[in-house]
């Protein structure tokens, strides 16, 4: 354990069972948060619980696909019902496409819109209204430093992305001041989720050259600003993007 700065939160990830939600969670369970992970994978919350058990972080699951709005409504509910509340929501599930723009079916578009945009939508709405009836809570948005400044063969994920940034900002306004809403926007990093990316041949190097810090972010990097987004630090910032990209997006 860490320095406990998030004991006697509950913290809410979805999409939490790999990958930068897992990594998030994990951070926040190591500063003494309550960590709740929800996924589509029963086996991969099954594995993450048993590693968070593992730390010594107090952790639950529950099965969800954020793109079912009833779904998504009820675990919420359940979730406040387990803990008594909530104090923080990560809205990290979604997927991604790297395709042609000219290839991207309206099917595939609409279904990483429907993952990204409505499935964060749908998670902020149902846990947002818990917190706006506790006067208090935090809601961090998930997006893409490509949501910023878009990426050839990215079009449908960039443009899911860029929504969620001004679906962040909307929410911020609406349910201050008593409810943050901030978004993170993450660069590349390391995890088992895009190594087939990275192995492709020059995506790595082609990153690394035209990023400031030289180099591949680190999960561990990125549940850093989550404990910081999570915590006290953040008390006065809502409607904010925060990018961890390595200095990418101003290159």
């Amino acid at each position: 354990m860490a320095n406990n700065t998030l004991a006697g939160k509950v913290i809410v990830v979805t999409g939490g069972g790999r990958g930068l939600g897992r990594a998030m969670a994990r951070a926040m369970g190591d500063e003494g948060a309550v960590i709740v992970v929800t996924g589509r994978d029963s086996d991969r919350l099954a594995d993450a619980h048993a590693e968070f058990t593992s730390r010594g972080i107090v952790s639950a699951t529950r099965v969800l696909d954020v793109t079912d709005a009833q779904s998504t409504i009820q675990v919420a509910a359940s979730v406040v019902e387990e803990f008594g509340h909530v104090d923080v929501l990560f809205a990290n599930a979604g997927v991604s496409l790297v395709k042609s723009s000219l290839d991207t079916s309206a099917a595939e578009f609409t279904e990483i819109l429907e993952s990204n945009v409505v499935g964060t939508f749908n998670c902020a709405q149902a846990w947002g209204r818990h917190m706006l009836a506790a006067n208090q809570g935090k809601i961090v948005t998930i997006a893409s430093n490509m949501g910023i400044a878009g990426m050839p063969g990215w079009a449908a994920y960039a443009a899911s992305k860029a929504a969620v940034i001004n679906l962040t900002k909307s929410l911020a306004w609406e349910w201050a001041p008593n409810v943050t809403v901030n978004c993170l926007a993450p660069g590349a990093h390391r995890t088992e989720m895009n190594a087939g990316l990275l192995s492709m041949p020059g995506v790595e190097a082609g990153i690394i050259s035209v990023t400031p810090l030289a180099r591949i972010g680190l999960p561990v990097e990125l549940g850093a600003v989550a404990v910081f987004l999570a915590g006290s630090g953040s008390d006065f910032m809502t409607g904010e993007t925060i990018s961890v990209d390595g200095g990418i997006r101003r290159s």
